[in-house]
């Protein structure tokens, strides 16, 4: 018959549950940022209000934001019509995502060592990633190269399949669709069959461009998927819908009346899934997939029967049941300590980026005006949140118009 001796259980208790509570109370390290030099503050000074605050973070944060700040930048620049802006940082990017995040073996090599450490320069996940090349397409769009619009596009998709070193299937309908739009004002007609027949497997009502459709409407609505540490310590990374938002849906004023535009991509579902499977968590880079709710009941289950056993011991009032309350207590605290001992999740994310977005195809002309209306959960308009824009066309023959809910009023920095 084993016992503990109490006298070397509390000391020892006290110094573990110390540990482990100090450890979990620590917080993300704090980062020093640069002083910069007068001629990199007088460049900052220099950029439109919308973006300084985002330049400022570039220059002051350095390589560790370098990627995250220029999405930011991209989006704010793209949304209040600095289009040099958007182009220049989203290319810059792109560049740093394609260092890591190529289809060669020595980028799978490179990016073995990024995922899921918040100490590592950040690179976005796999949907932030996509969507640096779906602003960077749009504004290909708006120049004519609908070439390379489409290989911005397919490159997303590619994006869209690479996560924590597994290969799934992408399924990122909005880059599917201004694929296949793309090749159609190339006059690929074949190509773009192709990419709307693959669309059709996740969105079969998808408005497909009818023979005089020349122009596209895209609509962003809401605000960026959250990424949060979960779990003692905070080293699992688990993926929540943006907060604090009312706008779900959009119509544009078509004459007299209003007409919905579709709901193309979830942002959110692209953020929480991979391949169309849900995620539960990501720990130190390896994707837990949501299972059925047998597995977690027989969890359950398990640790009933184990504190039934626990009390009964306790109840019969002997040194075992205060072993089991002591080694209890132990396993806890060890657990806190292995869990603080990781490295916690990069929850860092674009914040910038919509919830949904929209897209309808349209016959319109050069500079027609275009008004956008906001929809909550019930269909109802949303009181003061509209957004008016115009079509412009590439010199080409093919229109865009591009509104959102997040446009920053002059001299904001959203």
């Amino acid at each position: 018959m084993w016992s503990i001796d109490k006298r070397l259980l509390k000391p020892a208790l006290a110094t573990i549950l110390a540990g482990a509570i100090a450890g979990c109370a620590s917080g993300p390290k704090v980062y020093d940022r640069a002083t910069l030099a007068p001629a990199e503050q007088s460049l900052i000074n220099s950029k439109p209000a919308a973006l300084r605050a985002d330049f400022q973070n570039l220059f002051e944060e350095g390589p560790r934001n370098k990627v995250l700040n220029l999405m930011e930048i991209g989006v704010k620049a793209y949304r209040a019509g600095y289009r040099d802006e958007a182009k220049n940082t989203l290319t810059q990017a792109r560049l740093e995502i394609e260092n890591v995040y190529a289809d060669s073996e020595a980028a799978r090599k490179a990016r073995s060592i990024w995922y899921e450490e918040a100490e590592k320069d950040f690179k976005g996940e796999p949907y932030e990633r996509a969507m640096v090349y779906f602003y960077l397409g749009l504004i290909y769009l708006e120049d004519g190269d609908y070439g390379n619009a489409r290989a911005s596009f397919l490159a997303g998709l590619l994006q869209d399949a690479f996560a924590e070193e597994e290969q799934n299937s992408t399924d990122f309908a909005l880059l599917l669709y201004l694929a296949g739009w793309s090749a159609q004002q190339m006059g690929s007609d074949q190509l773009a069959a192709e990419h709307f027949e693959e669309l059709k497997l996740y969105r079969p009502d998808a408005p497909i461009p009818g023979a005089n459709d020349n122009a596209l409407l895209i609509v962003e609505t809401g605000k960026s998927p959250r990424k949060l540490g979960d779990g003692v310590g905070h080293y699992q990374l688990v993926y929540r819908r943006g907060k604090n938002f009312r706008d779900v849906g959009a119509e544009v004023r078509n004459g007299e009346e209003w007409s919905s535009v579709y709901p193309m991509e979830d942002v959110f579902f692209q953020a929480s899934t991979r391949g169309g499977r849900a995620i539960d968590r990501i720990v130190e880079g390896q994707i837990q997939f949501k299972e059925n709710t047998r597995a977690v009941g027989s969890t359950l289950s398990t640790v009933s029967q184990d504190s039934i056993l626990a009390g009964a011991s306790a109840a019969a009032g002997g040194a075992l049941g205060a072993g089991f309350a002591a080694v209890s207590l132990i396993s806890v605290a060890a657990d806190g300590l292995s869990a603080s001992a990781n490295t916690r999740a990069d929850i860092r994310y674009w914040a910038g980026l919509p919830d949904t977005i929209h897209v309808i195809p349209v016959t319109a002309a050069e500079g027609e005006p275009v008004v956008v209306r906001f929809l909550d959960q019930y269909d109802q308009p949303i009181p003061g949140l509209t957004d008016s824009t115009s079509f412009h066309f590439d010199g080409r023959g093919a229109g865009l118009a591009f509104a959102t809910s997040r446009r920053p009023n002059p001299g904001e920095t959203q």
